[in-house]
């Protein structure tokens, strides 16, 4: 990356397309301290959210996530609209803490002036995964979340997650473009000055 990956503004933007929907299945039988479900303001453990429904006949659910995942990922909604929703920071759930959003858009601020650009960043990818317990009779719960996303400016990412000891914040990952970004005037400054080497790490975009 450097000076000559400078990206000027697309007159098209980004098209809207369906979403590709990746489903796999996960087995607590044998990993029952995996997934933690959150059910009315508390939380399980799948395998007790499991050994309840037993009795009540109830498997429904608020949320789910998986745990000790790298990078962390976002929870799973019970519904492709909720995750949908929940994604952009429409109708959030309301059933405790860590509920954060990613949006439908991003903004790039140089590092340097604090310059920004905008634009839109679009799903293209939903993981449908189905909780399953096959003892002592099958069971089964399904979530679905976003699990990569498209910026016309850094191509395709996952949305991770930071945490600190108060709050936890939305986070993109990008496959292949930096996370750093600077606008043109700043890099161009940096590079006259001689010091293209620091332009090296940094995404250079022309601001809005």
């Amino acid at each position: 990356m450097g000076i000559l990956n400078l990206i000027f503004k697309s007159k098209s933007g980004v098209k809207d397309l369906n979403y590709e929907i990746v489903e796999r299945q996960m087995s607590i039988d044998d990993l029952r301290y995996k997934v933690r479900i959150r059910k009315s303001g508390q939380e399980f453990y799948a395998e007790a959210f499991f050994q309840d429904a037993q009795k009540t006949g109830d498997l429904t659910f608020g949320r789910f996530l998986v745990l000790e995942e790298k990078p962390v990922l976002p929870h799973f909604a019970p519904s492709l609209k909720e995750a949908v929703d929940w994604f952009i920071g429409r109708n959030p759930p309301k059933d405790g803490y860590n509920t954060i959003w990613w949006g439908d858009r991003i903004t790039y601020a140089c590092r340097l002036c604090q310059a920004k650009r905008v634009v839109p960043l679009r799903i293209v990818k939903v993981e449908r995964l189905t909780v399953v317990k096959s003892i002592p009779r099958p069971q089964k719960i399904v979530g679905w979340r976003v699990v990569e996303v498209e910026s016309e400016l850094t191509g395709r990412g996952i949305p991770t997650k930071k945490f600190d000891d108060y709050k936890t914040w939305p986070v993109l990952q990008w496959d292949k473009g930096p996370n750093q970004y600077l606008c043109w005037k700043c890099a161009e400054k940096l590079v006259t000055a001689g010091r293209e080497r620091e332009t090296v790490d940094y995404l250079v975009f022309a601001p809005d």
